[in-house]
């Protein structure tokens, strides 16, 4: 890697403490548009496009605020003066400056917390292969039904019907990706973990499963079959970030703070380029593991790790 990065800083600060008192109303309203325009990205896209989309929604937004805000300031000078004279004068030495990228890092950040469309649509993997749906009329009903009631957070009501649908159609990889997903919500990561099983018998290279084994090992503490479940998704989707947050992620809670600073880091600087809002989160776990490094007197070892990725650090 070639250019320098640099981590803003290296304390944990709240997404409350990031919106500061004098823009905070800002924030909101352009989050609000912005989440309205991400809910619309195609999820078929990669995810570099997806960050590139998610991205122009936030610009789009942030400016068209910044448009009406100035309108606004002049339509309250125009009634203003009006009520003072007949005739009306507005200075014109004055540009009302509209800054693309004013105030993104916190809108970026809030939209993290508050807009779960963003979260499902840069994760959800759309490529369909030849058994990802099904040709039998009655396995689809049962699972558009089974979609249904999961987005309703009806759990065992999608339970049901995917299953209905496995059993119209026991190769629909789709069905077992998503009864998968049901059992994880409902707790039951075990049988979770047979079904994504299942789907990648169907599809060895199905995305939403390949991660969900990884995820739903960690929650088990399986932690050593949770890494190798990351690797195996990384070697199908090579250079995906996802790879390296999530073993980060692991590494960490293993107490292998130097292996998850290495992942962690690699996936930070993969967020950067392909400009995604993820790597916000990247940013906070480097500061986490920072803090659980000193604790241990190694931040020499933080050190050589960052200069590794030409990561430069800088303090508050």
């Amino acid at each position: 890697m070639k250019s320098i990065i640099t981590v803003i800083t290296l304390l944990l600060i709240s997404n409350t403490a990031l919106l500061a008192q004098d823009n905070s109303e800002k924030i909101v309203d352009v989050a609000y548009d912005a989440c309205d325009c991400i809910g619309k990205i195609e999820t078929n896209l990669s995810k570099v496009q997806k960050s590139e989309e998610i991205k122009a929604c936030i610009t789009s937004a942030n400016m068209a605020w910044q448009i009406n805000k100035s309108m606004s300031a002049v339509s309250d000078t125009i009634n203003k003066s009006l009520t003072k004279t007949d005739t009306l004068t507005v200075a014109s030495d004055k540009l009302n400056i509209v800054i693309s990228d004013a105030d993104y890092q916190e809108i970026e950040s809030y939209l993290l917390d508050t807009c779960g469309d963003m979260e499902t649509i840069y994760f959800t993997e759309d490529e369909t292969l030849e058994n990802s749906y099904s040709n039998k009329e009655k396995a689809t009903e049962y699972y558009n039904k089974g979609l249904i009631a999961y987005d309703n957070q009806e759990f065992k009501k999608a339970l049901s019907f995917y299953k209905k649908a496995i059993k119209e159609d026991e190769n629909f990889a789709f069905a077992w990706d998503n009864l998968g997903r049901t059992y994880k919500e409902l707790g039951d990561y075990k049988e979770s973990i047979k079904c994504y099983k299942k789907s990648l018998k169907i599809d060895p290279k199905g995305g939403m499963p390949l991660m969900n084994i990884a995820v739903t090992y960690g929650y088990l503490e399986q932690f050593d079959k949770a890494k190798k479940a990351y690797r195996q998704y990384g070697k199908v989707f090579k250079n995906d970030p996802e790879t390296y947050y999530g073993l980060g992620r692991i590494y960490a809670l293993d107490n292998d703070f130097e292996n998850a600073l290495d992942n962690m880091m690699q996936a930070y600087v993969l967020y950067i380029e392909m400009q995604s809002p993820y790597k916000n989160d990247a940013e906070k776990f480097i500061a986490i593991l920072y803090q659980e490094l000193e604790n241990q007197g190694k931040q020499d070892v933080f050190n050589t790790i960052a200069k590794k990725y030409n990561i430069q650090i800088t303090d508050n």
